[in-house]
């Protein structure tokens, strides 16, 4: 048999499945990898995620990574600081050497959904641990304590962050005004910059994450980094183009879009 590329999330249940493991799972399925997943924190929508006991963290990651050898780790929701050190002990006991972190710091609205005991305790023990590191505007003005406003402000926020020991940062640029979202790779030396026109849509959840299992899924099939960053842009871009309705006008970003699209049903289901 050929052993499948695998990448294990580390992260919170969503029950919408717009965001967290679940959505990690749909799309690491969607490009063809195979997707397993540790549990952190369980979600209740717009309630605080309630963390799971480290003791509880450490044993699913122990169990996923004696069982399996992933291609790729990555983090995604780390409520507190308690969690942090426990994923971050697993991971090094395990010697995980290949690893993305989506520090999801930030919420909607730019509410902060963490303590800042637990954005310190991110950088010292994942940041140095991280092949890639994928904040958004928000996300990196809190790890690097400067201002992401301007793109120089980006650019210096991005430096400041691979200080922290991150190999390479990916800031991306959809919480950023204009008609133009662009992404910037930090490879430790050079920037490189990724556009694409703006999809005129609001309200979506889950896209930031969607982008980092997509990096993720490029970089287990063993792509280069510079390539899964312009691959992930185009799922997640694509994704939003093919946005389906949840309820109520609540848009959901289209995982596999590739492989189906919503149609209208010919009769309501609540006929019968």
């Amino acid at each position: 048999m050929v052993r499948a590329r695998i990448v294990l999330t580390i992260s919170a249940s969503d029950p919408t499945a717009t965001d967290g493991v679940q959505a990690d799972l749909k799309t690491f399925s969607s490009l063809g990898v195979h997707g397993a997943a540790v549990i952190t924190a369980l979600s209740g929508g717009a309630a605080p995620a309630i963390a799971l006991e480290p003791g509880l963290i450490q044993q699913q990651i122990d169990a996923a990574l004696t069982a399996m050898k992933p291609d790729i780790v990555m983090t995604g929701t780390l409520p507190d600081a308690a969690t942090v050190q426990a994923v971050a002990d697993a991971l090094r006991r395990h010697g995980v050497a290949r690893l993305v972190v989506d520090p999801v710091l930030v919420g909607a609205g730019g509410v902060s959904l963490v303590d800042d005991a637990t954005v310190q305790e991110l950088l010292a023990q994942l940041m140095p641990l991280a092949l890639v590191v994928t904040p958004n505007v928000a996300e990196a003005a809190m790890l690097s304590g400067l201002p992401a406003g301007t793109w120089d402000e980006v650019r210096l926020a991005a430096e400041q962050i691979a200080s922290r020991g991150a190999k390479n940062v990916v800031i991306k640029g959809g919480r950023r005004e204009g008609p133009v979202v662009t992404d910037l790779l930090f490879d430790g030396s050079d920037f490189r910059e990724y556009s694409t026109e703006r999809v005129p849509i609001d309200g979506v959840s889950g896209s930031g994450s969607a982008f980092a299992a997509a990096m993720a899924a490029s970089m287990a099939k063993g792509e280069t980094i510079e390539h899964s960053v312009a691959a992930a842009k185009a799922f997640v871009t694509k994704g939003l183009q093919n946005a389906y309705d949840l309820a109520d006008g609540k848009p959901a970003l289209h995982h596999f879009y590739r492989y189906w699209q919503v149609r209208s049903p010919q009769h309501d289901p609540s006929d019968r």
